[in-house]
């Protein structure tokens, strides 16, 4: 929950406070909130600024009502998805504060891509249906033990600690492609 005063007309000086934190406990977005500290809105990322926060808030202002979106940006490196609400102060002139509410949907890193080969393709794509390495040998009609070492070769290339991290890092490096 954030409180964005404004007062003035310029929006890059609309002053930004976090009140307190809803989300969900992430590293990531631990990393990613320290890099937007309570302060002017001109004095953080103005690209990001000007893309996904004065629009919407000059919308809920200027029709004096709350708004609700769904924001999917790409910042400092990580994909994140949230539901915000918008309530513009209740007045009849010109809103000084909007309430803002956020609730994190996901905050996916980057990863650099690497190069994996088809069979490790398909390897990954029978793991994100669920099938174990059994299944996924009978199906590539490998053996197990071949499976098993080409996930731990996966593994140790992608830098995961573990298969839902390995798989978690390969999705996340398709999302750009």
């Amino acid at each position: 929950m954030s409180i964005v005063e404004t007062v003035s007309s310029d929006p890059y000086e609309w002053r930004f406070a976090r009140v307190k934190q809803f989300s969900y406990k992430s590293d990531v977005l631990k990393a990613m909130l320290s890099n937007y500290p309570d302060s002017l809105l001109g004095d953080l990322d103005r690209s990001f600024i000007d893309r996904n926060v004065i629009p919407a808030f000059k919308t809920a202002i200027n029709s004096k009502s709350p708004s609700i979106d769904f924001v999917k940006i790409k910042l400092l490196g990580v994909r994140v998805g949230y539901e915000r609400l918008i309530i513009p102060q209740k007045t009849d002139g010109v809103p000084k504060w909007c309430l803002s509410l956020k609730e994190g949907r996901f905050a996916i890193p980057y990863h650099q891509g690497r190069n994996v080969d088809l069979t490790d393709e398909g390897i990954v794509q029978l793991l994100i249906e669920g099938h174990t390495a059994k299944e996924i040998a009978e199906m590539l009609e490998l053996s197990p033990r071949s499976i098993e070492h080409r996930i731990e070769k996966l593994k140790t290339r992608f830098e995961a600690r573990n298969l839902v991290h390995l798989v978690a890092k390969i999705v996340s490096t398709k999302l750009d492609q």
